[in-house]
């Protein structure tokens, strides 16, 4: 048996909706489970890799991702692992760290598969990741009464027989926070 809904009735309840998901959508607010950006930096290419940086939120957690991708194929980024004087002063392991408005909360991390780089004419093993994108993640939180950040940004890539690409150290990222 069907129930009858006066149209009126129903067209409000349209309307609330409208409302409502115009009010999310021009807000970004997120309900649970969803993730917000509340900030980007203008995408680069510096080192010979594509970088993007930007943060999210999802339920109450907060992080900045930057994309790392070189533009070569069979170039590799080195490793977080990487120690800060590389290995046997070879390598320059990839950094993100944060200034201003936002505050680091963990250590970065990164799903990216690892591996072990052996350069032509070298006798010395080199964490990198496997080729392609690396995504980092950075647990930050927001300082009150913020409205940017500084993201600074330290990598290389090297390949096993075409040598390396420029390193970049400390490349700077302002990020207007929102929200």
């Amino acid at each position: 048996m069907a129930v009858a809904v006066p149209l009126r009735t129903r067209r409000s309840k349209v309307g609330r909706a409208l409302v409502l998901a115009a009010t999310v959508a021009l807000t970004g607010c997120a309900g649970p489970g969803q993730t917000r950006t509340t900030a980007h930096g203008a995408p680069f290419t510096t080192g010979g890799v594509a970088v993007t940086v930007r943060v999210e939120s999802r339920d109450g957690n907060v992080r900045i991702l930057a994309k790392l991708r070189p533009e070569q194929r069979g170039f590799h980024l080195y490793s977080l692992a990487l120690p800060n004087g590389g290995v046997d002063g070879i390598g320059i392991p990839t950094r993100i760290r944060t200034e201003g408005g936002l505050k680091a909360t963990g250590p970065a991390t990164t799903h990216a598969k690892p591996r072990v780089l052996r350069p032509a004419g070298l006798d010395v093993r080199l964490p990198v990741y496997e080729d392609g994108l690396v995504t980092l993640e950075l647990p930050v939180r927001r300082l009150e009464g913020t409205d940017s950040a500084r993201v600074f940004l330290t990598y290389g890539a090297c390949s096993e027989t075409a040598g390396c690409l420029p390193p970049v150290r400390d490349h700077e990222v302002t990020l207007r926070l929102v929200g």
